[in-house]
């Protein structure tokens, strides 16, 4: 909170590999949370409401693993590719099934585009799923969800403190 110091950086640099790195910070923040508690800065916190923010702080880091498995963790190859062959059988012979096999050419046109429409968009989403992270419409805001977390941080430490009031 406040920046990261030299040392810390140069341990930062020293952990082999971002999850080691993740842990580190995580360990430091804990940490600090649990010397501020002990040197009573955070007031007349009861024990379990600091176990409750401990408890976040590993939802966090819980999270954190979840999408690096999603994002390091390819899609099945075959899956996808599979799903191209059927979208190109389909595309050419569900017309004509449609034609032959259907009375009512407009039931036919209606029917070939939504078989064709729901097929074209298990592609698009095997196709998503294979590269989560990368295509812009479908990121998930990231940044803003750290930047939202660190002002929360930042507020448990140098935000109104309830003890403080009435204090001058």
């Amino acid at each position: 909170l406040g920046g990261v110091s030299e040392l810390e950086a140069r341990r930062l640099q020293l952990a082999r590999g971002p999850m080691a790195q993740v842990a580190l910070c995580q360990l430091w923040l804990k940490e600090f949370v649990a010397r501020e508690h002990l040197h009573g800065s955070t007031g007349k916190v009861a024990g379990p409401i600091v176990g409750r923010v401990f408890h976040f702080m590993t939802d966090g880091i819980l999270a954190y693993h979840q999408c690096r498995k999603i994002a390091y963790v390819p899609f099945p190859f075959p899956h996808e590719q599979l799903t191209l062959l059927f979208k190109l059988v389909v595309v050419f012979a569900f017309p004509l099934l449609y034609v032959a096999f259907v009375n009512d050419i407009r039931l036919a046109i209606g029917l070939n585009f939504t078989t064709l429409l729901c097929l074209v968009g298990i592609y698009e989403v095997a196709k998503e799923l294979t590269n989560p992270y990368h295509t812009v419409p479908n990121d998930l805001p990231l940044n803003r969800f750290h930047a939202q977390f660190n002002e929360s941080l930042r507020s448990l430490t140098t935000g109104f403190h309830p003890d403080s009031v009435h204090k001058d």
